[in-house]
């Protein structure tokens, strides 16, 4: 588990596997790597606003 870099929402950070069901709300659809490191994201609409502005959300 993880939390969204944006609105930190607890997610998966990877796809559950076949004997946990897939698309799950939990499930991390978005993720992107700024400075080494990656970062999760709920939806798409936080990822792009982490890529607009990385610096804002990277240390929170």
């Amino acid at each position: 588990m993880t939390d969204c870099s944006v609105c930190d929402d607890e997610i998966e950070q990877e796809t559950p596997g076949p004997q946990e069901g897939y698309g799950g709300e939990s499930y991390a659809p978005a993720q992107t790597e700024f400075q080494g490191e990656v970062h999760y994201f709920c939806c798409s609409d936080h990822k792009e606003a982490f890529e607009s502005d990385p610096e804002e959300y990277a240390d929170s």
